[in-house]
């Protein structure tokens, strides 16, 4: 099963499908959660973005997703090249960080 957070984004899985949420997020950058009465737990308070196959495809999606609402205007394919490989670069570091070496 995979609960992966993403800056504001966050991926679950179940045997199904790999889902792209995002975050709601307080000043700080910190996610916010609602407390639901029904189950007694906090649950994060987020929109679903993508319903994906498996991870790679999730991935893929919030690559495109993120140059489709990015700030920066692309209107060439050098510089959608650019910022493609830029996202790439900043999800192989993000994951990097935070998985053990050898898995």
């Amino acid at each position: 099963m995979i609960d992966m957070k993403i800056g504001q984004y966050h991926l679950t899985s179940d045997k199904y499908e790999v889902k792209v949420n995002r975050m709601s997020l307080d000043s700080q950058g910190h996610p916010v959660t609602s407390y639901d009465d029904k189950s007694g737990i906090n649950r994060l308070v987020e929109a679903p973005l993508a319903h994906c196959k498996n991870v790679e495809d999730a991935l893929h999606w919030l690559r495109g997703y993120l140059i489709r609402t990015g700030s920066e205007r692309i209107t060439t394919v050098d510089q959608l090249a650019r910022e493609s490989r830029k996202i790439e670069r900043q999800f192989d570091t993000y994951i990097k960080e935070r998985v053990p070496e050898g898995l």
